[in-house]
């Protein structure tokens, strides 16, 4: 009679990994997105900010307004799969030391958050402004994105302890 091998188990089940290509697809698009945006208004020769065409034509800033309100939503659907990511990694297996890893990971991006948003309160440039108020509500997404992987994972192993 054949034997079967045990299988080992996996370290990160493909729901997880799902998450995290989705995820990495989603903020690649995003970045795409500022790239051409970037691109789209240096061909019009002036700030994003300026418009001169007439009302109601299309124009570059029209398609940089529209790239732009993809690459944001792109950007919104990466949180959003990062967090899914981190509280499906959590609930398949969560080792002793993750909410400590999650936690840590998540207080430097709060403190980013708030480094980037300080930054971007000193700046006089209006694009140097936005990049850091970018940064900043990056950082704060991902953290905030993070917190219900950390209380899982806190559960968890309050749970493990006293069980």
């Amino acid at each position: 009679m054949p034997r079967s091998t045990p299988t080992r188990p996996r370290s990160v089940d493909r729901r997880t990994v799902a998450f995290a290509v989705l995820t990495l697809v989603a903020f690649g698009v995003a970045a795409s997105a500022r790239a051409l945006v970037d691109a789209t208004t240096a061909a019009a020769a002036s700030p994003a900010r300026y418009a001169t065409g007439a009302p109601g034509t299309w124009d570059g800033f029209d398609t940089a307004n529209v790239i732009a309100a993809v690459g944001a939503s792109a950007a919104g659907a990466g949180v959003l799969l990062f967090g899914a990511a981190l509280v499906s990694a959590v609930s398949r297996r969560a080792g002793p030391r993750l909410p400590s890893v999650i936690g840590v990971v998540t207080l430097a991006m709060v403190v980013g958050a708030v480094v980037a948003g300080i930054a971007s309160g000193e700046q006089t440039d209006f694009d140097a402004a936005a990049r850091w108020a970018i940064l900043r509500t990056a950082l704060a997404g991902l953290a905030v994105a993070s917190l219900p992987a950390l209380c899982l994972a806190a559960l968890r192993t309050r749970a493990r302890r006293t069980g």
